[in-house]
This record gives structure tokens, C-alpha cells and sequence, in this order.
């Protein structure tokens, strides 16, 4: 029933631009909604007579939907050419982690220039370094750009976790493989660290919602709904990544493998084009 009512609000605010304060509302229509619904079904009803008579209950909300999208349009405008600031949080963290970050460095040469052994020196970056990838993690995705809303704290701070772990079970598997373990033992280590860590990600990337400003899957559809745009774009990409992926032998056995990597490049560089050319005719 979770998932039928916020299929509904999101049905009720399409093409709506969506702002804090929008999610916010939908959020607190949705708890309203599904609160409506338990209390009609503790009364007999069934659930879909509970939510039939919870929706018309919320009346004609077309005059709210058409001053959220009026407003929406104008705060979308604003957002892509406004450039969004740091606040005093975000700007103490990353200051934090790079100084976190550039100790290490100094302390492992130290290390190095002491001892001059290389995994003493990287023994001594990595705690640093573990650290600071840390707090770049949580900072980054709690950050609000132009084009995302910051991530909830809780959920980045897994995100964040789970990297401090999976960067430890390396750095720890790392050293033992170097120190002579026996290759059983080195994946015994890493395991412990990375099933947990691995665990964390597929759950909040599954559990993920969507903190995209803009809707770039709609507008790509949008874009490309003439079905002429589509086949033209379509069989020139084509064209470009066969003649890339056929020529990568060709360069690889006359000029030498290390150089197989230039067609993949410009094939890159290509695509960038074709999008920018399809793009300016678009406009």
C-alpha cells in the first residue's frame, strides 16, 4: 500500500520541479494518506475502497499543483545558473580531511626518507588515508550541489563506513600478502571486510531514492521522443563505436598494444561531439 500511494503523489506532482520544500510535502501527504487508509480499513473497509475514499478525500488539488508547478519552474531556472554555496559545515569538514589527509602524506616521508622501506611508509599513509576518504564520502554526499539535494546524514555516514572498511580490509589483506601469508589466509582477511562492507552498499543503493533536482531520465526521453533524432543519433553512435572497437586490433598489431587505447579515446572524444552537435540543433 506504501508503494501505491506514493506511485499516486508522484502521479499527483508530475512535472514538477521538484524542491525541498515539495518532498516535504509529499512526504507529509503521503504519512496523512496512509494514516486515512488504516483508520477506513479498522472500519471495514477494504483496501482498495480505503484508498479510493482516502485520495477523493484530499479534494481537488489541481489550484496547489498548478502554483507548485509555477513556482517549481521558476525555482528550476534559478538553481541551474545559481551557483550553490558551501556552508560553514561542509567547509570545516573538507578543510578537516585534507589536513587529515596531508599529514599522512608528510608522515609517511618522513617514514620513508627514516627507514627507507616502502610498506612502512605506506603503513604510516594509511591511517591517514583511510580517514580522510572518510569524511570526503560523508561531506561530498551530504553536500547540496545545483543539480542534487545532500544525502540524509544517517545514510551517509553508511556510505562513509562502509568505505573506512572495505579501504582497511585492503590496506590489512595488502599487508599480510606482502608479509608472506599464504593466499587462503589473504582472502580469509579480506573477506571479513568486505562481505560487511559489500553488504552495506547493496543495501542503501537499493534502499536509494532519488535527490536529483532535475528528472535527466525524463528529459533525455523527452529529447529523444522523434523517432528521426532517435535512428540518426543512434546509427551515428553506432558507426563511431564499431569503427573505435575495430580499430583497436588494427592500432594494436601495426603500431603496438600500448598504444590500443587512442581509437577507445576518440571514440569518447566523438560522442562528446555528436551530443553537442544534436544538442545545439535540439535548442
Amino acid at each position: 500500500m506504501k508503494e501505491k500511494v506514493e506511485k499516486y503523489i508522484d502521479d499527483l506532482f508530475i512535472d514538477i520541479y521538484e524542491t525541498r520544500q515539495l518532498l516535504e510535502l509529499k512526504e507529509e501527504i503521503g504519512s496523512n494518506l496512509l494514516e486515512k487508509i488504516k483508520d477506513f480499513i479498522n472500519d471495514g473497509y477494504s483496501e482498495n475502497e480505503a484508498f479510493n475514499k482516502a485520495t477523493s478525500d484530499l479534494g481537488d488539488m489541481s489550484e496547489l499543483v498548478e502554483g507548485l508547478k509555477k513556482a517549481s519552474e521558476q525555482k528550476m531556472y534559478e538553481n541551474m545558473y545559481k551557483r550553490q554555496p558551501l556552508d560553514k559545515k561542509h567547509i570545516i569538514g573538507y578543510i578537516v580531511a585534507s589536513a587529515i589527509l596531508l599529514s599522512g602524506i608528510m608522515v609517511s616521508g618522513i617514514t620513508y626518507f627514516e627507514v627507507k622501506d616502502l610498506l612502512s611508509t605506506v603503513g604510516a599513509l594509511m591511517p591517514f588515508l583511510i580517514i580522510s576518504v572518510g569524511l570526503f564520502v560523508y561531506f561530498g554526499l551530504t553536500q547540496e550541489t545545483k543539480q542534487n539535494y545532500g544525502m540524509k546524514r544517517k545514510r551517509a555516514m553508511g556510505y562513509s563506513l562502509a568505505t573506512t572498511v572495505l579501504l582497511l580490509g585492503i590496506f590489512l589483506t595488502s599487508l599480510s600478502y606482502f608479509a608472506g601469508v599464504e593466499l587462503s589466509g589473504v582472502l580469509g582477511t579480506l573477506m571479513v571486510f568486505v562481505i560487511p562492507s559489500a553488504i552495506v552498499f547493496i543495501y542503501l543503493g537499493l534502499t536509494e531514492k532519488r535527490r536529483s533536482k532535475v528528472d535527466w531520465e525524463k528529459q533525455w526521453i523527452e529529447y529523444y521522443s522523434d523517432s528521426k533524432t532517435m535512428m540518426i543519433h543512434g546509427n551515428i553512435s553506432g558507426a563511431l563505436w564499431v569503427f573505435a572497437f575495430g580499430a583497436i586490433p588494427l592500432v594494436g598489431f601495426k603500431l603496438g598494444w600500448k598504444y590500443a587505447w587512442i581509437p577507445f579515446v576518440v571514440a569518447i572524444g566523438g560522442q562528446l561531439i555528436i551530443e553537442a552537435i544534436f544538442a545545439s540543433i535540439k535548442k
